[in-house]
């Protein structure tokens, strides 16, 4: 009877308190990470420009590079879950800090740009963090059924992140506050997320293989991911994608970004409440796709067809910036995009990161979820700075548009490609020693509720 299937969430009876818990904690950190990256994108947008959002990211990236490189030697050498309530408490004082920054009244150019990288490597750390801990907790064959699930966090928490920032873009328009004034709310929230886990995980041990290697540093850190990129043919391909994908991700956030600004007058209130708006509507979407689509179809269909679907929705993103101009094409491009990044792409990427032991998973994630990302992110924000300084001297920024989205479209059609050649050695790479991993029980076995 324990082995029956709820029929909705396709969870079983027994697993329901800590996959709720842990969806929980996932919506908390993310309401948080929403609502500070609405601020922060508003503010620099409105404030400093669209323009200037390319020196941002590039900023941004290398400092993410360190940032996760820091994370990537500690991640599978320390217990997973006290990492966890490190970086909790850390970011809800930072963002204490934050809102004393603003206060004092440190200009713009200054506070936004703060606000925002920080918010970022809370977004590229935490989240590393939080799936290395559930990746020791479920077997691979449960996450492809449960991950989905705990997913739905992200999803809840960007619905709450997004409408209090759309409603309180409205409300501080009307009472003459400022958007910062909402910091305090993100660290006591956050602070609730740290109680949920120290609640959850008092009487609850978590089995993971740690690191025994004395001697860590950044280069070994990254030579680990590098090896399985390199050696095991699925992540060769996956980090081939990855660093397309995010050439094309890069081309339709600008793209996204430098067109809204221009329809709401640069009013960074009127910018906040249109984001947020704008990403409630994504995220019901994605919440539903995880909830009738995602954990079923992801279970059915399996891994190795499972990432054709990621460059696909980048192409047509490009495709509807390319065709329909204006505010309509780049909203429906950003839409697709990552609609099927967060409702399918990332829970398959985390079940297939499953098949990494314990003590290597954690520096593997880094390098394919974070570095190939970030560097094709510092390429095409430079690639993007050149093309849109060409414009505004040769005075054709509508030519220099296509041919930006155009980039996109490219990147994503090999990407597509690299997701075929992952299906058909995904057989071959299981195979590889490095995938090896003791069998062993779920940390539900021997445990009741």
């Amino acid at each position: 009877m324990t082995l029956e299937r709820a029929p909705f969430l396709n969870i079983r009876p027994e697993e329901r308190k800590l996959v709720f818990s842990l969806a929980a904690v996932l919506a908390i950190t993310t309401l948080v990470l929403e609502l500070s990256d609405v601020i922060a994108t508003g503010g620099f947008v409105s404030k400093v420009g669209p323009n200037n959002i390319f020196w941002l990211w590039i900023v941004d990236m290398l400092i993410s590079l360190f940032t996760v490189g820091i994370y990537a030697m500690a991640v599978d050498r320390m217990e997973r879950v006290r990492l966890l309530k490190y970086l909790t408490l850390g970011f809800a004082i930072l963002f204490i800090v934050l809102r004393f920054i603003f206060s004092i009244g440190v200009p713009d150019w200054v506070s936004y740009p703060v606000l925002y990288i920080l918010t970022d490597q809370f977004y590229a750390v935490f989240p590393l963090a939080f799936w290395a801990m559930v990746n020791d907790l479920y077997t691979a064959a449960e996450g492809k059924r449960i991950f989905p699930i705990i997913t739905m966090g992200t999803a809840l928490g960007s619905i709450l992140g997004n409408g209090l920032a759309a409603l309180s873009g409205w409300v501080l328009q009307r009472s003459g506050g400022d958007p910062p004034s909402l910091l305090p709310l993100g660290s006591l929230l956050l602070l609730i997320g740290l109680v949920i886990l120290e609640v959850v995980f008092a009487r609850r041990t978590v089995s993971a293989r740690q690191s025994r290697d004395e001697n860590v540093d950044l280069k070994q850190t990254l030579s680990v991911g590098l090896d399985y990129i390199r050696n095991v043919p699925i992540f060769t391909y996956l980090a081939v994608s990855m660093f397309l994908s995010g050439l094309s991700f890069t081309v339709i956030e600008y793209h996204f970004l430098f067109t809204v600004d221009q329809s709401v007058s640069q009013d960074p209130l009127q910018f906040q409440a249109f984001y947020g708006l704008f990403k409630i509507v994504l995220i019901v979407s994605i919440l539903l796709v995880q909830a009738f689509f995602s954990n079923r179809f992801l279970e059915k269909i399996g891994l190795k067809g499972s990432f054709i679907l990621q460059p696909l929705a980048l192409a047509i993103g490009s495709a509807l910036a390319f065709l329909v101009p204006g505010i309509y094409g780049a909203a429906g491009a950003r839409y697709v995009a990552r609609l099927v990044q967060q409702a399918w792409d990332e829970p398959a990427r985390k079940a297939l990161e499953n098949l990494v032991p314990d003590e290597r998973r954690g520096r593997v994630s880094v390098v394919i979820d974070r570095y190939f990302y970030d560097v094709s992110t510092i390429i095409t924000s430079l690639a993007l700075g050149l093309l849109v300084f060409i414009g505004l001297q040769m005075k054709a920024s509508t030519i220099i548009t296509y041919v930006y989205i155009g980039l996109a479209a490219f990147a994503s059609l090999i990407a597509i490609w690299a997701a075929f050649r992952l299906r058909a050695r995904y057989e071959e790479s299981l195979l590889d020693w490095r995938l090896a991993r003791s069998r062993r029980k779920s940390v539900l076995s021997g445990i009741e509720f």
